[in-house]
């Protein structure tokens, strides 16, 4: 609902004619107030023209008719909105060449016939054609076997390790890649695979993706998350909505630049993150904790950190309809990009007195009247967060953004779209377990795939990830 805009005392009190025109800043006062009058009432009048929209869509369609369509607007970037000053960097395009993985060498020869009698042998050139096969490889295995008569008992052959079932761990590995990377629905896996004259059933499909080795995927995704803990004395989190059972559930996300653990929860309060970290009621983790200002983030950690990234689209997201309130956020959101970027600056070389600096430009750059009713509001607003938004200069190697947690949830957000949320216990497990290896597969530099594989395979001949996260702890900039 659109708040009532109620005219101060001043504005309603203007006497034309007894304003004393030669006083500058009497003028100017009442022009600016005047203004963010102005702006205010532009604001609701947008609100309310959108909401009797709304409105009016709604009665639409209990009439049977259809609302108005809705287009998302092709526009530019918005006035106000302030990129982040970013150096350039040295980039110089590699050769991905080297980077191919050759099956097979085929020489073509040149016909002789054709060469002129002084034509001298050069070498060769290399031209790589990348391609790929999909066949079926279906093993048919003959188990010897013998009979006793006198133990009236059957001993047969044993089927190779790993072989479990009506399918191989490549076709289960392939049909994780594709619904859990590729974000492929289980009704166009099975589509695929039947294309490939595998036989199969979209309940096999689902019991693959849901129940076959979820001990195994649940084990590893506990590794994962302990391990990631332990290496590093900071964590990102964040959440956003999910749905399971046709009911509102919310995923957590706990990561850092080395793993990514997933949590899909009935609840988003801080109880629900308190239970993630393995924390009792009135305790709080000792590692520094970096998300945004969210209610449900407070008293989780002794050590808060927040995102400035999500401090400044605070910002970004005003839109005013007044050129001199535009002007006034252009100005200020350069500003605060200026201060952000002497944080970066600090944390490659901390030193007493440059803290010391940032913490009183921080207070003359947030003490700040612009005269845009709005804009102050929101900079007093972030002027309160200075403890958490300035703890980067007592732990330096903490990052300034969440947008590992940003990211990571991303994915998430993507398949949810698609798929519209789990529908069964097995399902979330499989989706949590799942989410969690692809993204930690992802910052290790690690295939999906063939790590999907090892596992179904029980062969295990690759590291596990909980143990290249502790062993690449070791290397902290591989976390900061």
């Amino acid at each position: 609902m659109t708040e009532k805009i109620k005219p101060s005392k001043e504005i309603i009190s203007i006497n034309p004619d007894k304003i004393d025109l030669g006083n500058k800043e009497v003028v100017k006062d009442i022009i600016v107030t005047l203004l963010n009058l102005t702006e205010q009432l532009l604001q609701s009048n947008q609100q309310l023209t959108e909401e009797n929209q709304r409105l009016m869509d709604e009665i639409n369609i209990l009439k049977g008719e259809k609302g108005k369509p809705k287009f998302k607007p092709s526009v530019p970037q918005k006035e106000n909105d302030v990129p982040e000053q970013k150096k350039p960097k040295n980039w110089h395009k590699k050769s991905k060449k080297q980077n191919i993985k050759i099956d097979k060498t085929e020489t073509m020869r040149v016909d002789k016939s054709t060469l002129p009698p002084d034509a001298k042998h050069k070498g060769y050139r290399t031209v790589i054609v990348q391609n790929i096969k999909l066949v079926t490889e279906n093993i048919e295995y003959r188990l010897e076997r013998y009979y006793s008569p006198s133990e009236h008992k059957i001993y047969e052959a044993k089927l190779p390790e790993g072989v479990n079932g009506e399918f191989g761990a490549d076709l289960k590995a392939f049909t994780h890649l594709l619904y859990s990377a590729g974000r492929v629905p289980e009704k166009k896996i099975w589509k695929i695979l039947t294309e490939g004259k595998i036989l199969i059933s979209k309940g096999q499909i689902s019991n693959i993706l849901t129940k076959d080795k979820q001990e195994k995927f649940t084990k590893e995704k506990e590794d994962i998350f302990k391990a990631g803990l332990e290496s590093t004395d900071f964590f990102h989190t964040d959440d956003t909505g999910a749905r399971h059972k046709g009911i509102n559930y919310h995923v957590h996300v706990v990561c850092t630049a080395l793993f990514s653990a997933f949590f899909i929860m009935s609840r988003k309060n801080k109880d629900a993150i308190k239970e993630i970290l393995g924390l009792k009621k009135d305790e709080q983790t000792e590692k520094i904790m970096v998300s945004d200002d969210a209610r449900q983030f407070l008293f989780i950690s002794l050590y808060h950190a927040l995102c400035w990234i999500h401090e400044i689209r605070h910002y970004r997201k005003m839109n005013p309809m007044l050129e001199y309130h535009r002007t006034k956020l252009r100005e200020f959101l350069t500003k605060i990009w200026e201060f952000y970027e002497l944080l970066k600056e600090y944390k490659k070389n901390p030193s007493e007195p440059q803290k010391e600096l940032l913490k009183k430009e921080f207070d003359d750059l947030f003490s700040t009247k612009t005269g845009y009713e709005e804009l102050d509001k929101r900079i007093a607003l972030t002027r309160e967060k200075k403890d958490k938004l300035l703890l980067v200069l007592d732990y330096p190697e903490i990052p300034l953004h969440n947008n590992p947690a940003e990211i990571g949830l991303r994915e998430f957000v993507l398949k949810k779209r698609i798929s519209h949320g789990t529908r069964s216990k097995d399902g979330r497990i499989a989706w949590e377990n799942m989410m969690s290896l692809l993204d930690t597969c992802r910052k290790q530099g690690i295939s999906f795939f063939e790590y999907v594989k090892d596992i179904f395979s029980g062969e295990y001949k690759m590291t596990r990830l909980a143990d290249l996260i502790t062993k690449k702890a070791l290397d902290k900039s591989a976390i900061y």
